[in-house]
């Protein structure tokens, strides 16, 4: 075989001296066998294969007609035919007249596949300069048939479906919009993008939403590609129950990076006479390298809009404009915050609503000391707008540190590992608007510590190792610290990291103080079989008693006892527990997380237990049950659901349940909500949810294909 294509390509050189210099540059033919016929018709036949730069066509008989008389070649070609366009476009035929070009001609009993996704039957096929197939009586559809299943889910029949190859677009003309065999819509004209388009003007797929505040309603999405970098969403929504919403999205793609912009105007009868809505932008551009300049804005109307829109339940909403710039041993920040919390019997204008901080840090190795020091200087400001200065709830301030660290590790005989710590901060502020505090503080807080650890390691003969590291610290720090205002130092974290940490407050404002001894001990075991378990427990020893609250499990002169445990199985099941439990067996603080992910099957579940605590703004018990899952149900269908429980009320919080449906060309998803607690900020409700998307239009990837009988 392989001769017999080299002679025939040898005898159709010599033929195409007399057939015009382009075709003779660029079309290539090959076959089982040649002839030429009276009138220099050349007759191909027995695997024939043609080629035109980037279209290949294959044919069991081809006739080349050289044109007469200034007419164009022709190709009159047998079947089976495939040719291949690119490597987007096939199309599959049983007879055709083509140009020598392969470019222009017809097809006869035809099926065009796009992408190897969408399907395009027709009698006929119309091609126009390698750009246009025009499909007349033709149908689409993406879904696999089989002899038991003839009818796809979803079909468009339409008198012409014209297709532009540049553009990558397809046009409907008289579509009629067929689910299941039954004709659900029909439209005079249709114009959708190919499966290789990600993004093109038109309508997106539609919501069905149902609210027990809004009623049924629904949106529609409109997108409009304003450019390569950037495009613009508008969606209107509508419910019966006199909900008018209007929302925009503007997105570009800078050099630096993305920005989002956000916005949506409402009138409904929830608040009747009242325009509502939301604002909101958010930026994240790299400037220069190591540089960058963030943003995240939002703007709502009034505390309600979030929740009863469906667009988050968050309580507090934080505005963020900062500048960061990073390096391999410096990070400088400069930050300005806007706080706004939507909480019940909270009051605004005695929060820091408005808060400036900034940061400049280096690391260095110390000269003649070595190890690893950071040096920093911080600035923190904050204003209130109340004018309540006898109880310090219209407190203004601004303080200024000096901050120096110091770490250095050794390793000792019979592998003790030490380290050395220091940390000496230097603090003034600047106070108005509080009776309670003088208007200028100065503090100097140092504080010097020492760490040994002994990991022990142990092998067994099956190949599991086992790890047994005790460790124990001892941290000085001064037993009284200057009164100073505390803007940043609220919350107090007690876990396996912190327990080794010279200061456990989240931020600058509050220092630990005293003498203190920091104790743990942790085993590890890693199996060979792929699970390992983890067991860790400390607690903290003082010579004078510590003013922490009660449900941080710091206060006294011995800190409850911190146990941690993690366990990890090959089977894709993780459990990771934390506690802070007093002497007398009693658990102040409690952490369970549940992960598994196994052959279709995902869950997430927590249970997180934390005493009453006015320190952190908790005034009740909070004992909080959460579960996340999905279960597949076949190839194409899982089932979704996920559920807040408070134990401690009895009641739940929010559970919800969802199923998605997923095959070569369709997508359906499926949702039902509800949120049970009620607040002046979030109101109980009941959401439903319902999207479909044709898949085979736009470049959605497909889910399994639906199994034919063999």
């Amino acid at each position: 075989m392989p001769r017999l294509r080299a002679m025939a390509a040898t005898v159709l050189a010599g033929l195409l001296a007399a057939v015009p210099a382009l075709a003779q540059e660029t079309l290539q033919l090959a076959a089982g066998s040649l002839r030429i016929e009276a009138g220099n018709r050349l007759v191909a036949e027995g695997d024939v294969e043609a080629l035109w730069r980037d279209t290949r066509l294959r044919a069991a008989r081809l006739v080349f007609q050289p044109g007469l008389g200034g007419q164009p070649d022709r190709l009159q070609i047998a079947g089976p035919i495939v040719l291949e366009d690119g490597d987007r476009i096939l199309v599959l035929a049983d007879a055709a007249e083509l140009s020598s070009d392969l470019r222009d001609g017809l097809m006869t009993g035809v099926r065009l596949v796009l992408d190897r996704r969408l399907q395009l039957a027709a009698r006929e096929l119309s091609r126009e300069s390698g750009r246009f197939n025009r499909l007349e009586r033709a149908v689409a559809s993406s879904c696999r048939i089989c002899a038991e299943r003839p009818v796809p889910l979803w079909e468009i029949r339409a008198a012409r479906i014209s297709h532009d190859a540049e553009k990558r677009r397809l046009t409907f003309d008289r579509a009629a919009f067929r689910l299941g065999g039954r004709t659900v819509a029909v439209l005079p004209r249709l114009t959708l993008p190919d499966p290789s388009v990600r993004r093109a003007t038109g309508f997106l797929a539609p919501d069905v939403l149902s609210s027990s505040a809004l009623g049924p309603g629904f949106r529609l999405p409109y997108f409009i590609v304003l450019g390569p970098d950037r495009d613009l969403r508008l969606t209107p929504r509508l419910h019966v129950r006199g909900s008018y919403t209007l929302a925009a999205r503007y997105r570009q793609a800078f050099a630096a990076g993305p920005v989002e912009i956000e916005a949506a105007l409402t009138r409904d009868r929830l608040r009747p006479g009242m325009t509502r809505g939301y604002f909101a932008a958010t930026a994240d551009l790299e400037l220069a390298r190591g540089t960058q300049f963030g943003l995240q804005l939002e703007l709502p109307s009034d505390a309600r809009y979030r929740g009863d829109y469906g667009l988050g339940d968050e309580d507090i909403r934080e505005n963020t404009v900062f500048l960061l710039r990073r390096g391999r041993d410096r990070l400088d920040r400069l930050r300005l915050t806007q706080f706004r919390a939507f909480r019940d019997g909270v009051d605004n204008s005695e929060l820091p609503n408005l808060l400036l901080d900034g940061a400049v840090l280096r690391r260095f190795v110390p000269p003649g000391l070595g190890g690893m020091a950071e040096v920093s200087v911080e600035g923190l400001a904050t204003a209130r707008r109340s004018n309540d200065a006898i109880t310090g709830a219209g407190r203004d301030s601004a303080r200024l540190t000096a901050r120096l660290a110091w770490r250095r590790d050794w390793l000792l005989p019979g592998g003790v590992q030490a380290a050395a710590l220091a940390d000496l901060q230097a603090d003034r502020w600047w106070v108005r608007q509080d009776d309670n505090l003088p208007p200028r503080i100065t503090r100097l807080s140092p504080a010097l510590g020492m760490e040994l650890r002994w990991p022990l390691l142990r092998s067994a003969p099956g190949g599991a190792t086992q790890l047994l590291e005790p460790v124990a610290q001892i941290v000085w720090a001064p037993d009284r610290i200057t009164a100073a205002p505390n803007e940043d130092s609220r919350l107090v974290e007690f876990d396996e990291v912190t327990l080794f940490s010279l200061h456990r407050f989240t931020g600058r404002d509050a220092r630990e103080p005293g003498l203190r001894a920091n104790l743990g001990l942790s085993w590890t075991r890693q199996d060979p079989s792929g699970w390992s378990l983890a067991l860790a427990a400390g607690r903290v020893l003082r010579l004078r008693p510590a003013d922490f609250s009660p449900a941080s499990g710091l206060g006294g002169r011995r800190s409850d006892w911190l146990a941690v445990m993690r366990l990890e199985t090959a089977g894709g099941l993780r459990l990771d527990g934390r506690a802070v439990i007093d002497d007398d067996g009693r658990i102040g603080r409690q952490e369970l997380l549940l992960t598994y992910a196994g052959d279709g099957v995902s869950i997430g579940g927590s249970l997180v237990h934390l005493l009453a605590d006015p320190a952190e703004e908790r005034p009740d018990r909070s004992t909080e049950l959460g579960l996340d899952g999905s279960l597949a149900l076949g190839a194409n269908w899982t089932a979704l659901a996920d559920l807040r429980y408070d134990v401690a009320r009895r009641e739940p919080g929010r559970a919800g349940l969802g199923a998605r449906f997923r095959n070569e060309c369709l997508a359906v998803d499926v949702s039902l909500s509800r949120r049970f607690v009620s607040s002046t900020s979030v109101a109980a409700r009941t959401e439903f949810g319902l999207r479909v998307d044709l898949i085979g239009f736009g470049d959605r990837q497909p889910g399994p294909a639906r199994p034919c009988a063999r």
